[in-house]
């Protein structure tokens, strides 16, 4: 299900990934619009002193040896609220939704 956030998590629980400073080797997935090939599902974990989630990826289909692993990072561009950087995106799907969206910062980030 790729719209757990929705059903999962209240809007004031709503979570975001930055692997800038720390991180695993899924930092390296790289993301593809619409049809890429790992779905992400959040896993809820509580210890008695902390309540947290990690994110499991899973294939949707049979991935081949060296293929690229890619996920839909889930940016909504047409979401105005949101102050994020532009990028162009190269991921090469044909679903590719290719928005080049604008913030307060003029920086773009390609995302390949």
């Amino acid at each position: 299900d790729t719209d757990w956030g929705s059903r999962a998590l209240k809007e004031d629980e709503l979570l975001c990934l930055d692997a800038t400073f720390y991180g695993n080797v899924a930092r390296f997935i790289n993301h593809r619009c619409s049809d890429a090939n790992l779905i992400q599902i959040p896993v809820e974990v509580e210890t008695p002193k902390h309540h947290y989630y990690h994110i499991a990826l899973f294939t949707t289909r049979k991935v081949d040896a060296f293929e690229e692993l890619t996920w839909d990072y889930g940016i909504d561009f047409d979401d105005n609220e949101q102050h994020i950087k532009a990028f162009r995106c190269l991921c090469g799907s044909k679903f590719c939704r290719n928005m080049k969206r604008s913030s307060r910062s003029r920086n773009t980030l390609t995302l390949s």
